[in-house]
């Protein structure tokens, strides 16, 4: 185990063991000199952890661990120059090494690097390319959190909510946009994203499979019930509405001569899901605050 794990293993600790910081920072004070410790070190004075904290000293040891390519260093690095931190971006002082536009340079090396820092680069990337107010180049943006997404909640979701924002922007994309490529990419990585965070894409997995987006809707019904009853476990009341909706599909394309018994079934189901909608939305209704109260 590298002396970062052992750093940050020792630091997860902190709610049961009142002396794992100083035992983290112990560790990291007694370690040989090497661009690893100096990194840990730098964002130690950062963050304060088991020594004062010092800014100055933080962006000093992090520039020398940046010489080794220590990811803890670039990351931080980036991190001080996005927010003007570096002792050289004072105002009104001699000209600056580094200014906030360094922060991409630092973000970038460290995501080439095999820390538990990379990342955090890659999804601070993905985002700043994914800006256009900053000039960005989704496609860079893509490429960022697809590195990282397979097993990356927040990538997953960034690029499940990018195409499926291509897909529905009717006003802007011609219907002909609508690839089978560009179906596939939502299915994937909304698929990934459900798999690694149920709570905010499981209604969108069901419309998915609702819609035949990416996937069969003839064979999607009983997929899409169920990711929406998961949605609706979760709170989202418009899931139990499209659970409703789906069975006023059926029943509406139910063939003349069908059982009087089925037709019934899904009257139930129908009946069964708008008031559990209805009482759900309610329920969060009751919850919202009032308005017309002042907390003042």
């Amino acid at each position: 185990m590298v002396l970062s794990d052992k750093f940050y293993d020792i630091l997860a600790l902190e709610d049961e063991d009142p002396k794992a910081t100083e035992k983290a920072a112990e560790l990291v004070l007694k370690a040989p000199v090497t661009p690893e410790s100096t990194g840990l070190l730098a964002m130690m004075y950062y963050d304060g952890i088991g020594v004062e904290q010092d800014l100055e000293k933080a962006f000093e040891y992090a520039e020398e661990a940046a010489k080794g390519n220590d990811g803890t260093a670039l990351y931080l690095l980036g991190h001080m120059c996005e927010n003007a931190e570096t002792p050289d971006q004072e105002y009104g002082g001699p000209r600056q090494k580094y200014d906030h536009y360094d922060a991409e340079d630092f973000m970038e090396r460290c995501s080439q690097t095999d820390s538990r820092w990379a990342k955090a680069a890659h999804l601070w990337l993905g985002d700043f390319f994914m800006d256009m107010a900053k000039g960005g180049d989704p496609e860079v943006a893509i490429e960022h959190y697809e590195a990282i997404g397979e097993d990356n909640a927040e990538a997953a979701g960034k690029l499940s909510d990018y195409y499926y924002d291509q897909w529905f922007v009717d006003m802007v994309i011609p219907e002909d946009y609508r690839t089978k490529e560009l179906a596939e990419k939502i299915f994937h990585w909304t698929q990934v994203a459900v798999t690694l965070n149920p709570y905010d894409y499981s209604y969108r997995m069901g419309a998915l499979y609702a819609e035949g987006i990416g996937c069969d809707a003839e064979k999607g019904f009983r997929l899409a019930r169920k990711y929406w009853e998961d949605a609706y476990s979760f709170g989202d009341w418009t899931a139990a509405e499209s659970i409703a909706n789906l069975y006023e599909d059926r029943l509406e394309n139910l063939p003349s001569d069908a059982d009087e018994s089925r037709r019934q079934n899904l009257i139930k189901h129908i009946k069964s899901w708008r008031e559990l909608a209805q009482r759900e939305r309610e329920r969060q209704w009751a919850q919202e605050p009032d308005p017309s109260i002042d907390d003042d």
